[in-house]
């Protein structure tokens, strides 16, 4: 049952409600009379009902709002916006300009007014969770309303420029108005690239502009993506689209296939030159080449993105010091393993977990998770690989999360560069029991409309991670040493990573410290250092939505094993964790104490 299909429900009980309610009057008008003590009864149904739904339209309108402020967003989330009383809407990637940043916050403090006027007492289910979690989601980011400058769009993985290529390239083309949409978003880039860029300014102006380093990895990044555009892959993917698309004649394809070229050999050139030129200007304006701490209020504004990265409520040396003993922990295993089988070390280098293709491999692992996850909705997956000019820019793998109401078709990519044998774990990580069975089986709960734009990393990412080492000890129970150490390496790296992340952007360790801490644990080539200092610089707190998420799934898991004891089923347990869905985890602690009971 698809979101779009609860909707639908919702809209189809209030008509019999209404029906009833009918009926009911009918009967009294016979003669029939309520008892006061049902009087009471029904008059506090009413009111709870009126309180329920109070909060929906009001949460509907939030996601109507932002949905038509942003076209890329509205295709991504909803297939046929329609249905959903989206009809027209102006085409934009949303507005990047100072101004929008000063209305955002009037509108957040106008939702915080409004959210104070719903009584959660009157709430219950689904409504009461999506309260809590939008009520926390306001408060976090009005206490930062004061750093909107310290946000940045542009960065080498997870930046604007670098995402949105393969954006494009997958936008789906269901309908025309698709085709116009998306040649209409090509002709805004250029203009939202120059907000941006005057942002950069504004930040410049301000000393928060980003490093030289940074700002190089960008540049070579876009230059990499326009220096041949005829090649151009948006031109090639937009073709195929275009020659799928039934109901459309000859000339017509060839028409959009003629803007559409036109469009990437101008727009989008000239948008991505923009960055550039923008870039090359502004270089030497920024004032700090290391973590947040070195910035003015740097250290408030990372413990705002820690806490919205993972989602967990504990402080910053809070989750040092869980980090330290985890590091503690799996050392303690890593040399306890490779004891017992001394002749690991000569076998790692070559060991691969399963052979097969990627969709082989998906289908195993859509088989083996049955064990300990609920039975997967019906979906479709393709596999996909990173085209040569973004592979050296982008992650391993990635999921791309469909609409809500077309969540059958899902896409996969793999990027070739960073792959090697640990293929196997990275689909458990995307795919089954991952991204593609989380997102699925979520959409299938019936969470509230806004909770599909409120972001929380910590629960996506740390779900994924969560699984794949479970994929790993799936596999090391079947006598495999070499699976258990390899993930225990992958334990460590991860983990080293978020606490070298927290000690330069909370503690303000240089790249010599850095340097320093890793030859202490016999980690002290010049490559790593450079590689993991500018990365938690370029992408701070994104190594820990990884892992503090997993700790906080493992902490999680191991409360309601202590609980519930005999009584616990790791089946049970994860199906709750899916159909709670994406939250701050002490609200999800919360829930689970009330699914305990």
């Amino acid at each position: 049952m698809m979101k779009k299909d609860i909707w639908r429900k919702g809209q189809a009980v209030l008509c019999i409600g209404l029906t009833i309610l009918s009926l009911l009057t009918g009967c009294n008008n016979a003669g029939l009379t309520l008892s006061p003590s049902e009087q009471q009864e029904t008059t506090s149904t009413q009111k709870e009902n009126s309180y329920s739904k109070k909060f929906r339209d009001l949460t509907d309108e939030v996601f109507r709002n932002e949905l038509e402020a942003n076209t890329l967003n509205l295709h991504y989330t909803l297939a046929y916006p329609e249905n959903y009383g989206i009809d027209s809407y102006e085409i934009t990637f949303g507005d990047y300009s100072m101004e929008s940043y000063e209305e955002a916050h009037a509108e957040l403090i106008d939702l915080q007014k409004k959210l104070e006027e719903i009584r959660p007492e009157q709430l219950e289910g689904e409504g009461l969770l999506t309260y809590k979690i939008l009520k926390d989601y306001v408060e976090t980011e009005l206490s930062i309303e004061d750093l909107s400058l310290y946000g940045e769009i542009l960065s080498p993985t997870l930046g604007l420029q670098a995402q949105l290529p393969i954006l494009m390239a997958e936008y789906t083309f269901r309908v025309e108005r698709d085709i116009e949409d998306y040649l209409g978003l090509l002709g805004k880039l250029d203009e939202t690239y120059a907000q941006i860029i005057e942002r950069e300014r504004e930040k410049s102006e301000n000393g928060l502009f980003m490093s030289d380093k940074t700002a190089d990895d960008i540049i070579l990044q876009c230059q990499k993506f326009i220096e041949k555009p005829e090649e151009n892959y948006l031109i090639s993917t937009f073709n195929e689209r275009i020659e799928k698309m039934e109901g459309l004649s000859e000339d017509k394809k060839e028409d959009y296939k003629t803007r559409n070229l036109e469009l990437v050999k101008t727009d989008v050139v000239n948008a991505y030159q923009l960055v550039i030129d923008g870039l090359e200007e502004l270089k030497g304006t920024g004032i700090n080449d290391a973590g947040l701490f070195y910035y003015p209020e740097g250290i408030r504004y990372y413990e705002y993105l820690v806490r919205t990265e993972t989602g967990s409520g504990d402080t910053i040396r809070r989750l040092q010091r869980r980090t330290v003993y985890f590091l503690s922990d799996v050392l303690e295993e890593m040399a306890s393993v490779m004891e017992e089988n001394p002749e690991l070390l000569e076998l790692y280098d070559s060991y691969s977990m399963s052979d097969g293709t990627p969709e082989e491999m998906l289908a195993q692992l859509s088989e083996e998770m049955l064990v300990d996850y609920p039975n997967p909705p019906d979906t479709v997956y393709t596999v996909k690989y990173v085209d040569d000019s973004l592979k050296e820019d982008l992650s391993p793998a990635f999921y791309l999360t469909p609409p809500i109401d077309d969540a059958l078709e899902n896409v996969i990519y793999i990027n070739p560069l960073h792959i090697d044998g640990g293929l196997y774990t990275t689909l458990a990580h995307e795919g089954f029991p991952g991204h593609l069975y989380q997102t699925t089986y979520t959409n299938e709960a019936g969470l509230s409309l806004i909770r599909n734009l409120l972001s929380y990393s910590g629960y996506t990412e740390g779900w994924a991670t969560y699984v794949e080492y479970d994929t790993y000890k799936r596999v090391a129970a079947k006598d495999q040493p070499l699976a258990k150490l390899s993930m225990l390496e992958s334990q460590f790296s991860l983990a080293l990573c978020a606490y070298i992340d927290m000690g330069v952007n909370y503690e303000g360790w240089t790249k010599q410290d850095v340097q320093a801490y890793l030859e202490g644990i016999g980690i002290g080539d010049a490559e790593t250092t450079e590689f993991v200092f500018y990365t938690v610089v370029q992408e701070p707190a994104n190594y820990l939505s990884y892992f503090i998420g997993y700790l906080e799934f493992e902490k999680l898991r191991a409360q309601a094993q202590e609980t519930l004891g005999e009584k616990f089923s790791v089946k049970e347990f994860h199906d709750f964790i899916l159909t709670t869905g994406p939250a701050p985890f002490d609200i999800i602690e919360e829930e689970m104490k009330a699914w305990m009971e």
